[in-house]
């Protein structure tokens, strides 16, 4: 069984919004997050108000394969003296 991720730090916060109930209207939590093939995660949102569950597709990147991880470490990471 997969086990549910923590948010991905590939993912902005300001980019990251909660979408709104299909039913209701109101702001739908985040409950969990899984792998589900390379590059897309699966996020599941659940309504606070009248438990409705929303499940998505999102695009996501590996932290550890990003361009970001190069330029970091050929910045001014140095190892510990």
């Amino acid at each position: 069984m997969i086990q549910p991720q923590r948010p991905s730090l590939a993912i902005p916060p300001i980019t990251f919004q909660r979408p709104s109930c299909p039913r209701c209207k109101a702001s739908m939590m985040l409950v969990s997050m899984e792998p589900e093939r390379s590059g897309m995660d699966l996020h599941r949102f659940r309504c606070a108000v009248c438990d409705d569950v929303l499940t998505l597709l999102a695009a996501c990147e590996d932290p550890l394969h990003s361009k970001a991880l190069g330029r970091w470490l050929q910045g001014d990471l140095q190892p510990p003296k």
